[in-house]
């Protein structure tokens, strides 16, 4: 039953994405398309809409196959193969992307080269500034005292791996690494999420800083901000029930594991309808599309600076966060150090969990 919940809930995801990248383009800036910068006007010509038609049948197309083979994989392979689903569509979706991009090349014109600044401070960016910012942080920090005082109460052996059912398949010997190691790989996960909301709250170059634009694009900032602190949240919460509840108590229970997947999928839902409300940088507003201007703004930054049409990378540029050209949100420019600096301590958070099932089978 529970791999089952798994294999549909992978499927729902996949199915979400490929949604996702249908109405991606008309959630992007009218100046921008498929990550090329276009007159405002383009894409309501008949190249345009040609591009768009053909782009959405080779989606179309390419998930089913994604869709397919991972469904196929499963009842060949087992549940091993469900870790590949989400994958496999997001590689689908990139190449149809991909293709449509290069369409879109040859009708790309330059950018203006003017900036705006933003001078005013944006202190209550963050809901709830750092008070809440310092939750998840304060969440875990908890439940490393509790297990420190609850030391004598935690099997001298415990679960420290899944498998698909939810039963566990692996078992670590109780020592200081194996049960605060995880909660050290959760922290540096919120560690670089943190950076990513300061990131968001000051390293963010506006494309309109004032008017109408500028006050739609500040309000979709505040509401990617409030994602990621949600995101924070989550887990710090899925973080603590593992490490508390499953092994200190019951934790031997299939299904356990999976108790917190229910709020994950509202938080996703939530934010698909949110974001879709704004598009990208506000830009569906009411109040953003009431401004145009003669020469195509984008984002400020020149095509051949987007790598893929989905990769930042400039010296030049001082900003370290920008908006996406396709999706919706902010990425980073990759010429920057705090870049990899978030990207370590992603990886940690995901690696040392692993680390300590391999050192205790």
């Amino acid at each position: 039953m529970i791999s089952l919940t798994i294999v549909l809930t992978i499927s729902g995801v996949v199915l979400l994405i490929a949604g996702l990248f249908w109405f991606m383009p008309e959630l992007t800036r009218r100046d921008l398309y498929f990550a090329v910068t276009v007159p405002s006007e383009f894409r309501d010509n008949h190249a345009a809409k040609a591009i768009l038609q053909r782009y959405r049948s080779e989606l179309l197309l390419l998930s089913v196959v994604a869709l397919t083979a991972f469904v196929a994989g499963v009842f060949l392979l087992g549940v091993r193969v469900v870790p590949a689903g989400v994958p496999l569509e997001l590689a689908a979706s990139f190449i149809a992307f991909y293709r449509a991009r290069r369409r879109v090349l040859p009708h790309a014109v330059e950018p203006t080269t003017i900036r705006e600044a933003d001078l005013h401070s944006r202190d209550r960016l963050i809901p709830g500034d750092w008070v809440a910012a310092s939750g998840p942080f304060i969440l875990l920090a908890a439940c490393a005292i509790y297990l420190w005082f609850q030391w004598g109460d935690i099997p001298l052996r415990f679960v420290v791996h899944w498998d698909a059912f939810g039963h566990p398949n692996r078992w670590a010997a109780r020592s200081f690494a194996s049960v605060f190691l995880p909660l050290l790989g959760t922290a540096g996960i919120l560690a670089a999420l943190t950076l990513i909301l300061y990131g968001g709250a000051y390293w963010v170059r506006p494309i309109h800083a004032v008017g109408s634009e500028g006050a739609s694009e500040l309000k979709f900032r505040r509401a990617v901000l409030a994602v990621v602190l949600a995101a924070e949240y989550l887990i710090a919460l899925q973080s603590s029930w593992l490490v508390v509840v499953l092994r200190a108590h019951d934790w031997g229970t299939p299904g356990r594991i999976i108790v917190l997947f229910p709020l994950i999928l509202v938080l996703v839902l939530v934010t698909v309808f949110v974001f879709a409300r704004f598009g990208q940088g506000g830009s569906r507003m009411s109040a953003a599309n009431q401004s145009a201007s003669s020469v195509p703004v984008g984002d400020r930054t020149q095509d051949s600076y987007w790598k893929l049409g989905i990769f930042y990378f400039n010296r030049e540029d001082p900003a370290a966060v920008i908006e996406k050209r396709f999706g919706i949100g902010y990425t980073f420019n990759l010429a920057r150090p705090i870049t990899w600096l978030i990207a370590f301590l992603l990886l940690m958070g995901a690696v040392l969990p692993v680390l300590v099932g391999r050192l205790h089978r």
